[in-house]
């Protein structure tokens, strides 16, 4: 009898150990996203990332993935223009949109640099929040064109940008 109990209760405490373990494997992986307003976007690019800076990592290069999978719009919206604008204002807004794209790419690296040497927080944080496509959509707007798939690639872009701050706020204080 006593050793049908003891079995009955080295079970359940292994089971016990199983599920605290699963738990805090969970728990790591959804800490990064805490704050973040679109849980579910966050969880989605940090990718189960154990450190803050394999979450870091993981949605920066999600949000490279995503720029990367979007340069089809951002090359299309000189063809998509209306045909009454002047060509310097094409000219215009092709620029723009290309340096905006441009940037997204760039302050992502940077950002990846930043997470992997440990450079300043507040540098992170900077570059963190230049991630957006803002200024293109503003361009089209100046000019009174609108394009459904360039808007929606900037609220995309701003979204990501405000879940990597929130996964950059996860970092453990020194």
């Amino acid at each position: 009898m006593a050793l049908k109990n003891n079995i009955s209760f080295s079970l359940a405490l292994v089971a016990t150990a199983v599920v605290l373990f699963a738990a805090t494997a969970n728990s790591q992986a959804t800490d990064h996203c805490a704050v973040a307003a679109d849980k579910e976007l966050c969880v989605a690019l940090v990718k189960g990332a154990k450190t803050w800076p394999e979450a870091m990592t993981n949605a920066l290069q999600a949000t490279l993935q995503k720029a990367n999978v979007a340069k089809s719009v951002v090359d299309g919206i000189p063809k998509k223009l209306s045909p009454s604008l002047e060509p310097q204002s094409k000219e215009s807004i092709k620029k723009t949109c290309l340096d905006a794209y441009q940037s997204i790419i760039d302050n992502s690296k940077e950002c990846l640099g930043y997470v992997k040497s440990g450079d300043p927080f507040s540098s992170l944080k900077t570059y963190l929040s230049s991630i957006g496509y803002t200024d293109c959509v503003d361009g089209l707007n100046d000019f009174g064109e609108s394009l459904p798939e360039v808007s929606q690639f900037s609220t995309d872009m701003r979204k990501f940008a405000n879940t990597l701050l929130a996964i950059a706020d996860s970092k453990k204080k020194n």
